[in-house]
């Protein structure tokens, strides 16, 4: 672990006073690696951490003797995705989205869907929007549009949260060229977005957006926390999520797979070459998955009885050796690429579910965050520039 800290920072990063540093250090409890003229003590970040993981700080917020966020929400393993305690494999396909979103949340969310005034309102905006603009960018402009119809925006009960969440998905559904809600009486997320992605069934939308509605705390999730943690509204909250979202490594990830897809499975000798070489493909790779990215598989699944057989040979061969060579699982933005080639849904429709979906695990998120203390997420920022002579 690189870096060092003056006595002060010591000091500020324990949550301690200087003299408290000065008596671990006469007692032996920390050690300076080296004394700087007109510095004084350095201390090594590495040994301060240590005094951290032993129980010794001061910190404020959170537990000492670990950075992790602890959580309730989501389980992820190395081949395995629970929502509370509920493998996504009973899940998808059983449970109605938005069964699992009340699950994952914990609070009721029921909020009616926008009225003709309000979807007015959306339906002006997204209208002023330049033509080419993404779904990515229309569903930021959606949520700012359900925030500022609310009249309870600044509400930040569990409750309220829970609302925004739901108000928000809906938005952003209907913010997609012709989407209209459905079915009529009592409208549903994959009912919804089914109107836009008119080639995909239902029950197949729905299950998709089971299997992507969390997966602990990925970037986007991390940024909800933190801005719910700052004092944000619930529909600031979820923005800075889509905002975080908004990425080649994120969200998006799953258009560059759709690009690469269509070469590997005619060519998977090819394909499997290119990676040996040193490029890993799109779509391969996880950082918590090490033996199969069960959302991907579930999807696949599902996927079977629609694929041409060849080309879904041709991609398990390549999953199967990149991952005995390279221990590369294949990942869920496969799945959702194969789901756009396969049904020929429009180029966007991996980060729409996406998108939507997540706003589940976000609003989870947002509303276990409310029972922490605020303002607790606060890097340490290790000076190793120039010192002051």
């Amino acid at each position: 672990m690189d870096g060092e800290l003056t006595t002060g920072q010591v000091a500020d990063y324990l949550g301690v006073k200087v003299q408290t540093v000065y008596a671990y250090v006469s007692r032996g409890v920390l050690a300076p690696v080296r004394r700087e003229p007109g510095t004084g003590s350095l201390f090594a970040l590495a040994d301060v951490r240590g005094l951290v993981r032993g129980g010794r700080a001061g910190r404020r917020g959170g537990p000492a003797a670990s950075d992790d966020v602890r959580t309730q929400v989501t389980e992820v393993t190395g081949g395995h995705l629970a929502y509370r305690g509920h493998d996504v494999e009973d899940l998808a396909g059983t449970w109605s989205f938005e069964q699992v979103r009340e699950l994952l949340v914990g609070v009721p969310g029921d909020a009616s869907w926008p009225g003709p005034g309000e979807r007015e309102s959306l339906a002006a905006l997204t209208a002023a929007l330049p033509e080419r603009t993404g779904v990515m960018d229309r569903f930021k402009h959606a949520v700012l549009v359900a925030g500022a119809t609310d009249v309870g925006r600044h509400d930040r009960s569990p409750g309220a949260f829970a609302r925004a969440g739901t108000r928000s998905a809906a938005f952003m559904a209907l913010s997609l060229p012709g989407a209209e809600p459905a079915p009529a009486g009592r409208p549903t997320l994959a009912g919804t977005l089914t109107t836009y992605l008119d080639r995909c069934p239902t029950e197949l939308l729905d299950a998709a957006l089971v299997l992507l509605a969390d997966h602990d705390l990925a970037v986007s999730t991390t940024a909800v926390r933190v801005a719910v943690s700052s004092g944000a509204d619930p529909y600031s909250a979820l923005l800075a999520g889509l905002a975080a979202a908004d990425s080649p490594l994120h969200l998006t990830a799953s258009l560059q797979v759709l690009d690469w897809l269509s070469g590997a499975v005619r060519d998977p000798q090819g394909a499997i070459d290119a990676a040996l070489a040193g490029r890993r493909p799109p779509g391969f790779g996880h950082v918590v998955y090490t033996e199969q990215d069960p959302r991907a598989q579930l999807l696949l699944e599902r996927l079977e009885p629609a694929c041409d057989r060849d080309e879904l040979a041709a991609l398990r061969t390549i999953e199967a050796e990149l991952l005995e060579r390279r221990g590369w699982v294949l990942n869920i933005d496969v799945g959702l690429a194969l789901l756009v080639r396969v049904l020929g849904l429009p180029r966007d429709a991996g980060p729409v579910i996406f998108a939507c979906a997540r706003t589940a695990g976000w609003t989870a998120h947002a509303v276990e965050e409310l029972r922490e203390p605020g303002m607790r997420f606060r890097l340490r920022g290790v000076y190793n520039g120039p010192r002051r002579g």
